[in-house]
């Protein structure tokens, strides 16, 4: 199956967990287009039957380009299309980014393979076993294809 993972990183937390669920998709053997929301258009979301939505915490939401971006591609790609969004996030944080694009692309009419999914960071970095986390979420993901 084609899949997108598009996520935006500050950090590079978000990236890292982008990452890591891409090469279990890929070794699933599912064709993975991984990108970056600063490099990524409209266009890399068309004809792509899964979306996998990453992106760091601001305030509770994703960073406003990103946000721009998902809603335009919503726009150009329509809503025939399965999403899994994530998030990074501190422990204290209760909502965050990967709620609010759940329920955007809900609203929208996409079809959510399963709950907003998170991954703590400590500090400046990801917490002692979320690697292996993403890794198990890519892993998920590929079973229910």
């Amino acid at each position: 199956m084609r899949i997108l993972v598009i996520y935006d990183t500050v950090s590079g937390n978000t990236e890292r967990i982008a990452q890591l669920i891409a090469e279990e998709l890929v070794a699933s053997g599912n064709e993975v287009s991984c990108r970056r929301q600063s490099v990524s258009g409209e266009e890399d979301f068309m004809g792509v039957p899964l979306w996998v939505i990453g992106s760091p915490t601001h305030w509770g939401r994703a960073p406003f380009r990103f946000n721009t971006l998902l809603r335009n591609a919503l726009k150009d790609a329509g809503n025939d299309h399965a999403f899994v969004a994530f998030d990074t996030r501190y422990e204290k944080v209760h909502s965050g980014a990967a709620d609010r694009i759940h329920q955007l692309m809900v609203k929208e009419g996409l079809r959510p393979l399963m709950a907003p999914q998170f991954f703590m960071v400590e500090g400046n970095q990801l917490r002692q076993g979320e690697e292996e986390r993403a890794r198990e979420l890519g892993r998920t993901i590929a079973s229910l294809l």
